[in-house]
């Protein structure tokens, strides 16, 4: 059969999904003039953009990654509502999808991405280490885009900057601790770290964030709304210590121990060195790599298409 899909051009995670579809699936991926069996938008913005050009027989697919309704405003649910049907990665997305949106929906899960993947280079990290932990340093990361506003100062209160704001000043007045960060938009992270004298390091967008994951002793993510992250899968798969909040697709893949209710357990976790890295990389490596978990897409699309007149 035959899948269009709709890219975000961006160079961040949404086309790190195509490529790997791309790669692993079993169909043929072509544009949407070609007449595809299915559209799948995975980005989901640009789908009432594409409504008037869906062939009339393709079964068109809106992939919501998540909802954060403090924001609703954002979302034009009266145009996802015209796809036949809806994806989401993770339970909690589908039940907040069910209160606005009206087609049925379906939940798949991501996968680890290839770019995720590269081989540990020993002497890189090493030398990595030596620079960024030169005293022995805890290094722990925070790889997300976090800011708001025209120049990224104020907190995107959904990826709980704040949260790891104040996660951070606990560890500092106990630990010797160093903050790794990643990503756009950190200024309001960065300026609450220099106002309080906690060392940091900012690698914007890094050009090998595999050797960044690989030389942190911890990653948080503090998230108050999530699809993934991606950042579950990929400390997992480095085999990174890592520890989060109840967000996103974290307790389908994290072991129980790595969920946090509040700033203080996080504190305590970290001071009890709770790890858990061969529970988790054994999740990642059994049942969500890239090979095992694009098939089930594969199906799910030949399974619409058969059923279409028939979606519930």
């Amino acid at each position: 059969m035959k899948i269009s899909l709709k890219s975000q051009n961006a160079g961040w995670v949404i086309d790190q999904i195509v490529h790997d579809y791309i790669k692993f699936t079993r169909h043929d991926v072509v544009r949407l003039k070609d007449n595809p069996d299915v559209f799948w938008c995975v980005i989901l913005f640009a789908f009432p953009a594409m409504t008037s050009r869906i062939p009339k027989d393709c079964v068109s697919v809106v992939h919501i990654h998540h909802i954060d309704e403090t924001k609703l405003r954002e979302y034009d649910f009266a145009n996802f509502n015209k796809a036949d049907l809806c994806v989401v990665c993770n339970k909690k997305t589908k039940n907040i999808a069910k209160k606005y949106i009206d087609v049925p929906i379906f939940t798949l899960p991501y996968w680890v991405l290839t770019s995720s993947m590269h081989p540990r280079d020993d002497a890189k990290v090493q030398g990595l280490r030596q620079e960024l932990a030169p005293n022995g340093e805890v290094l722990i990361g925070s790889f997300v885009k976090d800011g708001e506003g025209n120049l990224g100062n104020m907190p995107k209160l959904s990826k709980g900057p704040d949260i790891f704001v104040e996660v951070i000043r606990h560890l500092h007045k106990k630990l010797n601790i160093k903050v790794v960060l990643a990503g756009h938009a950190r200024r309001y992270v960065i300026g609450s770290l220099e106002k309080d004298g906690i060392p940091y390091i900012y690698k914007e967008r890094y050009s090998d964030i595999c050797s960044l994951y690989d030389v942190l002793d911890w990653y948080l993510v503090t998230s108050r709304c999530e699809g993934g992250p991606q950042s579950v899968l990929e400390s997992s798969y480095r085999n990174i210590k890592i520890l989060s909040t109840d967000v996103g697709i974290a307790t389908d893949i994290l072991h129980p121990d790595c969920i946090c209710s509040n700033i203080g357990v996080f504190v305590e976790k970290i001071e009890a060195c709770v790890d858990q890295r061969m529970y988790n990389y054994n999740k990642v490596i059994n049942e969500y790599m890239p090979q095992n978990v694009i098939p089930i897409w594969d199906t799910f699309f030949e399974d619409v298409c058969q059923n279409k007149d028939s979606l519930v």
